[in-house]
This record gives structure tokens, sequence and C-alpha cells, in this order.
């Protein structure tokens, strides 16, 4: 009896071993299979497509979203309204935003820099002067020119008409410009091989806006209307500054009749009385902006931008009066890298193509900082005319002075 209770017990008591054998091997299962099921650590939170979206008022929006379909939205784009819209996309504490740019249809300007009609004389390289465009919805300046494609081709081994398409894509919509591309023969063409006239205006008033202190600086809007009627009657040719720099380096001709406009500071009443002149007699011209806050270059290039208007560096802060007795402006105080920094700081408003130096100096190391920035043509206020071999970072100017008769300007321009 004894013998089978022992047995029984010793039967109980491998049953219970194997029991817990079995919940043990039970477990470590639950847990390999947990673990075989555990989700990799998600990737961070990231937006699908553009952070910065514009779209035209009144077009359909479909957002793209983002990597991670559980994460929260909020934010709505009423495409119905002009404005900026931001849609905010949260997944724990990780927080991604994207902004939507709804624009007035139109109010992305695109212009061509030097002129529409761009003449080559025949067996001379073609020089791509570029175009710029302008978002006047949008805080900031000149949308860069690595968004804007370039299309055509031009042959100048012989004479011809070509075209030159510059698209800007914004939203559903595609802004172009083209310019027409003649390609004359020697003959035809005309060279000027001797000096352009860079026409250096500064202030545009009217008889119903006189300035408190009136100078030679300031120009009555009827005496530049005068001025510019004049030029685009007898056909004076606008070459870009790419164009004006390959012509001084020796590389192209230029037309006999060609000549540069220029305006610099980028007064509010220069862009306001002076640029519906430009755009009425369609002559291109460059405003050399003064790009610090303070002066409300950004917003000055929203507000008045046109197809006619380059807007170039006059540097971001640097004109204004310093205390070194050699110079006029504070360039004389400051270093080669900060001059550096400064041309940066405008090249986000403005083009970078043309430079023109405040008040017209040019020491060593802004002359440097210039020509490292990458500018085709910078120009100081010294009288003279553009000669082929000249510096092309140290060029003259014709000044125009609003007191002198129109004779004198007349022999000025040539």
């Amino acid at each position: 009896m004894k013998n089978n209770n022992k047995k029984q017990k010793n039967k109980n008591l491998k049953l219970i071993l194997l029991i817990d054998l079995m919940l043990v091997m039970c477990i470590a299962c639950v847990i390999a299979i947990g673990k075989m099921h555990t989700p990799a650590p998600a990737e961070p939170l990231a937006l699908i497509g553009d952070q910065e979206v514009s779209i035209e008022l009144g077009s359909e929006y479909t957002d793209p979203g983002v990597n991670n379909a559980r994460a929260e939205v909020s934010g709505e784009v009423d495409t119905g309204t002009a404005g900026d819209y931001n849609i905010v996309y949260r997944l724990g504490d990780q927080e991604v935003v994207r902004t939507v740019h709804v624009i007035q249809p139109g109010n992305i300007v695109i212009g061509l820099r030097g002129s529409k009609v761009q003449l080559v004389r025949q067996g001379d390289p073609y020089i791509e002067n570029g175009a710029f465009a302008i978002n006047k919805d949008k805080e900031g300046g000149m949308i860069v020119e690595d968004q804007i494609t370039v299309e055509g081709e031009v042959d100048t081994s012989k004479p011809g008409e070509y075209e030159v398409t510059y698209t800007v894509p914004f939203g559903s919509t595609n802004y172009t410009a083209t310019r027409t591309v003649r390609v004359l023969s020697p003959e035809e063409f005309g060279d000027n091989d001797y000096e352009v006239s860079v026409m250096m205006y500064n202030s545009v008033y009217t008889a119903d806006d006189v300035p408190a202190r009136l100078n030679g600086n300031w120009i009555l809007d009827t005496d530049l209307e005068e001025q510019l009627k004049y030029l685009s009657e007898r056909d004076y040719y606008f070459p870009g500054w790419r164009e004006l720099r390959a012509w001084i380096d020796g590389k192209i001709s230029l037309p006999e009749k060609s000549i540069a406009v220029t305006f610099d500071v980028g007064k509010k009443e220069t862009l306001k009385y002076g640029i519906p002149l430009l755009e009425k007699y369609k002559i291109p011209a460059t405003v050399f902006m003064v790009c610090w806050e303070d002066n409300g270059a950004a917003g000055k290039v929203r507000k008045y931008a046109s197809e006619y208007v380059d807007f170039e560096s006059n540097s971001y802060a640097m004109h204004q009066a310093g205390y070194d007795p050699n110079y006029r402006g504070i360039v004389g105080e400051m270093s080669q890298e900060e001059i550096a920094e400064d041309l940066v700081k405008a090249s986000k408003i403005v083009g970078n193509d043309a430079y023109a130096y405040p008040y017209g100096e040019a020491p060593g190391i802004a002359y440097r900082a210039v020509q490292d920035q990458g500018f085709q043509c910078a120009f100081l206020t010294d009288y003279g005319r553009v000669r082929q071999g000249m510096d092309p970072h140290l060029l003259p100017r014709v000044r125009v002075l609003g007191d002198e008769s129109f004779e004198v300007w007349r022999q000025s321009a040539r």
C-alpha cells in the first residue's frame, strides 16, 4: 500500500514538473513571438513633398501629407482667399508644418535682364542674359534663378531669329517670358568697339511731390520722360550685364547705340514715379537697392515689381555714413568678411549680376569681396563711359543731374 502511495506521489510530482515545464515553454514562446512582432522604432515624422507650396486663388489643393498616417492634422487651406496657411502634423512629441501660399493670379512678375530683342553679331557667341521673377505675395525678394528654366537654342553661325523662353512654375501655372534673339550679319550689326554709356540716375520727383531738400540728385518726371522717349524713338539698345561683361572682355560685339539705364538707392519716389515711365517706353533698367530692413527693400521689390526693372544690389547696410575721414561711408571701418556678409544678405532680396558701390567707394577689401561674390559688373560713381578692357568691377558711369539741360544729357548719352 505504501509503495502504491509513493508511486502515486512520484507520478503527481512528475506531472507537476511537466506542467511547469510546459508553462515555462509557453511563456518563452509568447515572449519570443511578442518580440518578433514588436514594431521597429518609427522613423522621424517628415513631410511628403515641399515644406512651402504655392497655388493660385480658386484652384484645388490636395495635401500630400506626412510619412506616418497616424499623425494628427490641424489647419485648413482656404483656396478662395489669398494668404498664407499652415498645416500642422503632430505625432507624440514630434511636429512638422507645411505652409501653403494662396496667391492672386498674375502676382508673379517675370522679366528679362537686358533687351527683349537681343542683337547678336553673326559668329559671336550667344550670351544668355537670364531672367528674374518676383512673387508679389510672398515675403522676401526675387525668386532664385535656379527655379527659372530656360529653353531655346540660338545658332549664331547664320543670320535669323530665334526664341528663348523662360519659365517659372508656380502652383498649377507656368509663368513665362520670351526673348527674341536676332542674329545679324556684320554689315547689318554695326559694331560698337568704342564705349558704352551707363547712365546713373538717383531720384525721381513730380511737380505735385517736390522733395524738401531738392538738389541735383533729383530729376523731374517730365524731364526723365523726355529722355526715355528719346532713347525709345531712336532705337537704342540695352544690353544685359552679362552681355556688357562679355563685351568688356572682348568676347562679343555690341550694337552702335548701346546704353544702360540705372538708378541708385531705390527710394520710394524713384520707384513710384520712375517705373511707370520705363514701362511706358518699354526700356529695361536696373535699380540698385539699399537692402536693409529699415529701408523696406523687400517690400519695395514686391510692391513695385516690373518686367522692366532688374533689382540689383547697392549693398545691404553699407550705404550709411562712417567715421573714417578717408571714406564717406562705413566701408572703411569694415573687414572683408563683414563686407562679404553684407553682400550675401542683399543677395537674398535682389539679384546678383551687378553691384553699385555705396558712395562709389571701392577699397581693396570691398573690391575683392565683390569679385568673390561673382558679380558680372560693379560700378563706381566716377564719371566716364565703359570701354573694352576696363576692370569689370571698377566701372564708371555717366551721372545724370536733374538740373542739366536736355542737350547736355543728349551729348552724355551719345
